[in-house]
């Protein structure tokens, strides 16, 4: 299973930019939650089937997003709200 620290630069890659560590523990903390449900409903082991490593750092990049997009909204809400 990946370090968090190796998953943070590859996530980091896959973005383009630097991630706030607030944000990226939130990320990775719930796209490992998400992997670990979809491998035990599909009764996989962690890497099996191309769900472990690769398919986290893609689950977390798009957490990191849906929590940008998240954070982005709600200041444009307050601001123009």
């Amino acid at each position: 299973m990946i370090a968090t620290s190796e998953l943070k630069a590859r996530v980091e890659k896959e973005v383009g930019t630097e991630i706030c560590p607030v944000i990226f523990q939130r990320a990775e903390n719930y796209a490992r939650r998400k992997l670990n449900f979809i491998n035990e409903r599909a009764g996989r082991e962690y890497g099996e089937g191309g769900y472990g490593d690769e398919y986290l750092v893609l689950l977390t990049a798009d957490t990191v997003r849906e929590i940008a997009f998240s954070e982005y909204a709600l200041i444009q809400r307050n601001l123009f709200g």
